[in-house]
């Protein structure tokens, strides 16, 4: 059979895996396979059929084949580190992923599969740290951001959840799963919120005097000294993260997006098909920055409370 005849059965096993009609794909990519062992678009369509029948233990051989035919591509090891994701062999994926990373260390799905993976044995710091090289390398991968953001809600790191979940939003309007985890995300730092001030307010000082209330401070012991700085210092780091991140953002991402915005504007008719864009983008950074306002606002008051509940611990008559 000559090359012609071996294109044209490619064709038609993409035909057939286009329709869905996936066992005659898998039979027509076989019937390739099995006149030149070698061809690769051959392996990459079979294994492709396969992963749709989840039939994933051969969708992992014709994708092994493919890394000895083609040893210098990383995308056959990064498709076996998804396939063992989604078996939930997350210590083989990260093994093969840091081959992939090995070929290609700017590979953005090498990175962010390896966010899964990490995610899936629990070590969240790493899954931060992949998922982040992730979107260094592909600023407008959307499930990265939006992964980021679950792994971060999931560490309690509410500051850094809302700004990922927010970035998802900002590339993708409508998606669907960011605009549920921001309303979960409130939820929980309203519950967070509670738990630090259980009186639902701040005691007033001033009007503990006007009713004659004396206010006296008890003792610490050494311990219950220990404990309250380490947990002032926690909250003050938190307010010291977000106070960066307010003016990193302003340097970095407002600031650019107005300058570009009027220039859009001053420059008249030439930039007008640029200016709805370059507004879109200004608004979105301009709510990003106040949603992080308001989680720096909800620290400050978790500040003034925790000294509240330390210092005015008796009320005498």
């Amino acid at each position: 059979m000559n090359d012609s005849n071996l294109v044209e059965l490619l064709q038609q096993a993409r035909q057939y895996l286009k329709a869905q009609d996936i066992d005659k794909a898998i039979e027509t990519y076989q019937r390739v396979i099995n006149i030149k062992p070698g061809e690769k678009k051959a392996h990459t369509g079979i294994a492709a059929a396969y992963f749709q029948l989840k039939q994933y233990p051969e969708a992992i051989t014709h994708f092994e084949e493919l890394t000895r035919l083609a040893p210098a591509e990383p995308s056959p090891y990064i498709n076996i580190g998804a396939i063992y994701n989604r078996m939930g062999e997350y210590q083989k994926a990260l093994s093969i992923l840091r081959k992939a990373i090995q070929k290609d260390k700017k590979s953005a799905d090498a990175f962010y599969n390896m966010g899964i993976a990490h995610k899936g044995l629990n070590q969240l710091s790493m899954a931060v740290t992949a998922y982040k090289q992730s979107v260094i390398f592909d600023p407008e991968m959307v499930d990265a951001h939006f992964n980021l953001g679950n792994v971060y809600l999931e560490m309690k790191n509410y500051t850094q959840a809302q700004l990922s979940f927010s970035k998802a939003l900002e590339i993708s309007p409508g998606f669907q799963k960011a605009i549920n985890a921001l309303n979960k995300l409130d939820e929980e730092s309203e519950k967070a919120k509670q738990k630090i001030n259980p009186f639902g307010r701040l005691v007033n000082e001033s009007t503990l005097r006007k009713k004659d209330i004396t206010i006296s401070s008890r003792k610490l012991t050494a311990e219950e000294r220990e404990k309250d700085r380490r947990e002032l210092h926690s909250l003050c780091e938190e307010v010291k993260e977000i106070s960066q991140l307010i003016v990193g953002d302003l340097k970095e991402e407002v600031v650019p997006s107005l300058l570009n915005l009027n220039r859009c504007i001053s420059q008249g008719e030439k930039h007008y098909s640029e200016l709805d864009e370059s507004n879109n983008r200004f608004l979105g950074r301009v709510k990003i920055m106040r949603e992080v306002r308001k989680q720096l606002k909800k620290k400050i008051l978790e500040i003034r409370a925790h000294e509240e509940m330390v210092n005015t611990t008796t009320l005498e008559n």
